[in-house]
């Protein structure tokens, strides 16, 4: 690829620490020549990932999780490795990361068996190793579907968070040898109990989650955790199976949606529900909902408390609800959204468009307490801000922060320069310390030697100054632990100084020109809250302590709105 600044990765792994072998050093020294005759490579285009003494069983390494975030952040363009079990010695493992390498444009190369992507017998050797993985995966899949059926046939709950509404209640079964198996199945919690059946009767009279949303918090009524549920939360509950009862309707639902159903002769009213294979859960990855033709609904051994009708009626009105949704198109041009705090109640100020439009073709907005905005003003009635008008104002000060005159940006080169208190390490204090510790180091192996030539009573003399010179030279390194902490700490700051100078150099002296995005992640570099009570706007910059914070005010009066 023209113009690709990205690094060459060399990866090497052996499961232990020995110089026997295929040593991590002559992995990588294969791998350097391999990049360095065909493809021109130098020492400074080449990044080295070592793990040594870790399997090749799993992922769980240090330096090869460090590469795949360096994949991720685009620095990598090709990633070599002596031999494919390197990386991995699972097919479905070295496969998920192949995908992986193609979403990120990444070439792959594996000297031993010859394997390179970037040309097309590499790449169909791939393809094949990927059907072989293929395979395993649908070979997994279909053991843990019949291990669902299997759960089918018991009703039991899985474990993990139980559903508003019940708690998890631990019963014994004996197997057929008479040894004691833990099973688990839902019990109810009465008042939350009567908190779900409220969602359910409310929403099909308000026929709206965002008015269901604010009627709960208008009436204080909240989650099992003391916040006020939110949309999301409450859909979650109103899609949730677990609290229909399993009757005709649901049955004749699930029948309609091609859904696997077990124990159909049970579906008489008296029990829950309980479905399995609902979700796919991914390491390190949000769980997607599967289809529900995938879905295995069966009779639970807990008790459902919202009937089958009412259930099926709640489906079909957030189906019918999704049809009519209507999005309003992303022209909200607010600089600080997820910034501005609330000081009344402690809620986000969000932006919310109004209709007035600029000659510029903008359209005005104000910032709005997320909390007086759900609950109608009934929680919260802190006043709205002038979007547009703020904006402005918060950017002059960003300006006047990060121009070269101002006193942030003439602190922060003094940090740049090393001029600063904590950056006087006496060197020649280390260096006397280090000298003592020597010092004692050799007359500790003396007493030693002389030890098996004096006598008896001299011994324990020698003994307790060996104690002595061994203590003094712990509080040495206690000393030297510091001062090399300290000189480590200081470096970093100038480096973070001297990287906050480049970013005031190169985008705020332009910042006018650059778009929205790159604007607002820009801000937050200098910004750290805005808390907005009923007379003035404190501005916290970043870095601020709390105890003494570093903050900037401006009156509201002028930027109300209504």
């Amino acid at each position: 690829m023209e113009n690709d600044n990205r690094k060459y990765a060399v990866y090497s792994r052996k499961s232990k620490y020995t110089g026997k072998g295929e040593s991590i050093g002559n992995q990588i020294e294969l791998c350097k020549n391999y990049l360095i005759t065909r493809y021109n490579a130098n020492a400074d285009d080449i990044i080295v990932y070592e793990d040594e003494g870790y399997t090749g069983a799993n992922t769980k390494r240090p330096e090869f999780q460090k590469m795949i975030k360096d994949i991720r952040n685009k620095k990598i363009k090709t990633v070599i490795c002596y031999r494919l079990d390197r990386i991995s010695r699972n097919v479905l493992d070295f496969c998920n990361l192949k995908d992986e390498l193609s979403d990120y444009n990444v070439a792959f190369i594996s000297i031993r068996e010859d394997f390179d992507t970037s040309t097309p017998m590499g790449s169909a050797m791939l393809l094949i190793t990927s059907v072989f993985a293929q395979l395993e995966r649908d070979t997994i899949a279909e053991r843990i579907r019949d291990n669902m059926l299997e759960l089918a046939k018991t009703g039991r709950w899985l474990g993990g968070n139980t559903p508003l509404g019940f708690k998890s209640e631990e019963v014994e079964k004996l197997t057929l040898d008479g040894k004691k198996r833990k099973l688990f199945k839902l019990s109810p919690v009465i008042n939350e109990e009567n908190t779900v059946k409220l969602i359910f009767e409310k929403f099909l009279e308000l026929k709206s989650l965002t008015q269901l949303e604010t009627y709960f918090i208008q009436h204080d009524i909240k989650t099992r955790n003391e916040i006020y549920f939110s949309r999301s939360t409450l859909k979650s509950i109103l899609t949730n199976p677990v609290y229909a009862m399993a009757d005709k309707d649901t049955l004749n639902y699930f029948t309609d949606k091609e859904a696997e159903i077990f124990q159909e002769e049970n579906f008489n009213g008296k029990h829950g529900l309980m479905v399995y294979n609902k979700t796919i859960q991914k390491t390190g990855k949000s769980t997607k909902q599967r289809s529900v033709t995938d879905w295995i609904v069966a009779v639970g051994k807990h008790k459902g408390f919202i009937s089958g009708n009412t259930w099926v009626q709640t489906q079909n009105l957030l189906d019918m609800n999704a049809e009519r949704r209507y999005r309003k198109p992303g022209i909200n041009t607010s600089l600080l959204s997820g910034v501005i705090y609330c000081n009344n109640c402690g809620s986000f100020m969000r932006p919310k468009l109004n209709s007035k439009i600029h000659e510029d073709g903008t359209r005005s907005f104000s910032y709005m307490c997320e909390l007086k905005e759900k609950s109608r003003c009934k929680k919260c009635n802190s006043k709205n801000i002038m979007g547009i008008e703020f904006d402005k104002q918060m950017l002059e000060i960003v300006k006047t922060i990060t121009s070269a005159n101002g006193e942030t940006y003439k602190k922060i080169k003094t940090m740049a320069n090393g001029e600063f208190q904590s950056a006087n390490i006496n060197e020649d204090e280390m260096q006397t310390l280090q000298n003592t510790k020597k010092q004692n180091e050799k007359t500790i192996a003396k007493l030693i030697q002389k030890i098996a030539l004096v006598d008896g009573d001299i011994v324990e003399e020698l003994t307790e100054e060996i104690k002595r010179l061994k203590s003094a030279n712990l509080e040495i390194e206690k000393s030297l632990s510091k001062l090399t902490d300290t000189k480590n700490n200081n470096q970093q700051q100038i480096e973070y100084a001297k990287l906050v100078l480049d970013i005031f150099d190169t985008y705020f002296q332009s910042f006018d020109k650059l778009d929205l995005v790159t604007k607002r992640s820009l801000i937050r570099l200098i910004i750290d809250t805005v808390e907005v009570d009923g007379e003035n706007i404190y501005i916290n910059l970043a870095g601020s302590d709390k105890n003494n914070p570093n903050q900037k005010i401006l009156s509201l009066p002028e930027l109300h709105s209504k």
